[in-house]
């Protein structure tokens, strides 16, 4: 009887520890916190660049031989040339600024679906997680 009411016990205490690394956010700063498929591009980018000096590193150091020097040398190429192209499509198919427009706008339709609260100093929306104003900085009721 001891060990099921532990067992229940740390079942319990194990579900209440795991419930929020499973549970996905819905507020304004985890909006912001999201990666676009720029960002994975640009540091997927940035992991090739990085492995290919590495490359040549451990080529100057005498550990590969020529022909194992080429042959991932040449892999590591096409990879970071497809990646640059994804890079390049992206940033091509519409101009930046309205990239970034599209960015913006999907994030304030992401946070308008949260409960918002007004001011009642200034009548400015603001989450229901905010405590304070964003716009006037006074205090807002709970």
């Amino acid at each position: 009887m001891v060990y099921l009411f532990c067992g229940l016990l740390g079942g319990a205490i194990l579900a209440a520890i795991c419930t929020p690394l499973f549970r996905k956010e819905t507020t304004l700063e985890s909006a912001i916190i999201e990666e676009t498929q720029w960002d994975l591009l640009q540091r997927k980018k940035e992991v090739i660049l990085g492995n290919i000096q590495d490359l040549e590193f451990e080529y100057k150091c005498g550990k590969l031989s020529e022909e194992d020097y080429q042959k991932i040398r040449a892999e590591m190429n096409a990879e970071a040339a497809q990646v640059f192209q994804q890079v390049e499509s992206l940033e091509s198919s519409a101009d930046l600024d309205a990239l970034i427009r599209r960015e913006i706008s999907a994030r304030k339709t992401r946070s308008n679906s949260v409960t918002q609260t007004s001011c009642p100093s200034c009548g400015s929306k603001n989450p229901t997680t905010n405590k304070f104003c964003a716009d006037c900085g006074a205090k807002l009721k709970p």
